[in-house]
């Protein structure tokens, strides 16, 4: 029986699977048809986008039926992270892939154990009374179950068949080596989808975080935001009341803030006023090679949608001390103003154009009120600024020399996260960083050294004066009492 917290159904969508390539042993790679193994990702932890990444298989044999659940429930061995050419050298380094089996637990529980245990990565193999085959993979989604914004490695939900050929082979004698790899469908411009609440602090931060990468990549990257628009049923208005725009329930967003001011109208009426901000400032650009070549997508970039949405999450959060400072008609047009975008018009356009923005928002779902789409594929895993230029960058038929400055080489045998406390996201190294802070900590020190010596100099140079003048009041004193220095 499906967890129905984790595991989704997505019906007509573009799915890229992630590849397995089995390497060795020969024999495995014989069994299995292409040597290769199409699986469908997890929307929680980091896949290794762009790049292709080489891994060692382990398994741990259940030992008390809890289907690795427990961290007690199983054993790997210490993972040996090289392979060895005939001549006895390193030829590459090994990442931990473990395996293990699907049932009894959410797949974020087993993928955080299998984390803690040391894996850089998992597969998570069907179970054996799963009807489910390669082809019927294409429409599952593996999802969070609302726990896994902690797990920053990949992980991959494979058929039993496949899988149950890996686990054989991962419990001989004989190493199994496999690689990873992550495909994005390719073009010359890369088409970037993503559905939201306008409401949504997640969709916002992260909107924020990618805006400066959303700058770079304006020559190259088409960019198109969706809302999720819903309807209800219009006889029950205490339904509806504080989620639709009216009493028809034609068009219902969701109410960020329960019992709060904030309304799911509230909600509708911002998405509508983005997406005008959106159309109206959206500009062609000059395109690759400055010129637009002929059977090449248009390029388009909004600079004022990109400089509201930046600013919007910390300008007009949910809760504010005053109405005219929190999400809000009176709050986005102040920061709209700031920006330099022509509220007027932007009012004109919600007016003429909000039944139709919001009918084709509603037409037009994705498979989540939280998606992101490449090029037609759906996005996995977290709703990261870095993770997902990297999926971008790898949607393209000629990287641009674009992504080339926004991404670095990435260690597959550290964790996303670990990783990104490595790296800013301005680019400055945790090893920078930290040089940063321990420069200004003995700067602090020897400049409380120097004062310190300083107050003991005052100090000194005080009592010195205070003597001084103590010991003149006594002289003078005893000149008057001995009548030598008398005055007239």
């Amino acid at each position: 029986m499906f967890n129905a917290r984790t595991l989704y159904v997505a019906l007509g969508l573009g799915v890229s699977f992630a590849q397995i390539r089995v390497m060795t042993p020969e024999y495995l790679v014989q069994q299995i048809p292409g040597g290769r193994i199409e699986g469908s990702t997890a929307t929680f932890g980091a896949p290794f986008y762009g790049d292709r990444v080489l891994g060692r298989l382990v398994y741990g044999v259940s030992k008390n039926d809890h289907s690795h659940c427990r961290d007690d429930d199983y054993d790997i061995p210490k993972p040996d992270v090289s392979l060895r050419g005939n001549s006895n050298y390193e030829v590459a380094r090994l990442i931990n892939i473990v395996v293990v089996k699907r049932g009894k637990c959410s797949f974020t529980t087993k993928v955080r154990i299998a984390s803690e245990k040391g894996a850089h990565a998992v597969i998570i193999v069907d179970r054996d009374d799963s009807t489910l085959t390669t082809k019927s993979l294409a429409n599952i989604i593996v999802a969070d179950d609302g726990f896994g914004q902690n797990i920053h490695i990949p992980s991959i939900l494979i058929a039993k068949d496949e899988g149950n050929r890996l686990i054989q082979a991962a419990q001989g004698t004989s190493p199994v080596v496999v690689e990873l790899a992550w495909d994005v469908p390719t073009n010359h411009v890369v088409q970037t989808d993503m559905w939201m609440s306008s409401a949504s602090m997640e969709s916002l931060k992260f909107l924020k975080d990618f805006s400066k990468r959303r700058r770079a990549l304006n020559e190259v990257v088409n960019f198109q935001p969706h809302f999720a628009v819903f309807g209800m049923d219009g006889s029950d208005p205490a339904v509806y009341q504080d989620l639709c725009s009216d009493t028809t329930g034609h068009y219902c967003a969701e109410d960020p803030d329960g019992a709060g001011p904030i309304t799911g109208k509230d909600v509708l009426l911002e998405d509508v006023r983005q997406l005008c901000i959106h159309d109206m400032y959206k500009a062609p650009r000059t395109s690759i090679g400055g010129a637009l070549e002929q059977g090449k997508t248009l390029v388009e970039y909004a600079a004022q949608y990109w400089d509201y949405m930046e600013k919007f999450m910390d300008r007009c959060p949910l809760e504010a001390a005053t109405p005219d400072a929190r999400f809000g008609q009176a709050c986005s047009e102040r920061l709209m103003k700031e920006v330099g975008i022509d509220v007027s018009k932007v009012t004109n356009c919600m007016q003429s154009t909000q039944s139709g923005k919001l009918q084709h928002e509603k037409e037009n779902t994705a498979w989540s009120p939280r998606a992101l789409r490449i090029n037609g594929w759906r996005y996995s895993g977290i709703l990261d600024a870095d993770l997902v230029t990297r999926a971008v960058c790898a949607g393209f038929v000629v990287v641009p020399k674009e992504c080339k400055e926004l991404i670095s080489a990435r260690d597959p045998f550290v964790s996303y996260f670990e990783q990104g406390l490595q790296q800013s996201s301005d680019g400055v190294s945790f090893g920078t960083l930290v040089r940063s802070l321990l420069g200004i900590v003995a700067f602090m020190f020897i400049g409380l050294c120097a004062y310190k010596r300083y107050l003991q100099k005052e100090m000194r140079t005080q009592i010195q004066e205070e003597v001084m003048l103590e010991v003149q009041a006594a002289y003078s004193k005893m000149q008057d009492g001995n009548g030598s220095n008398a005055r007239f």
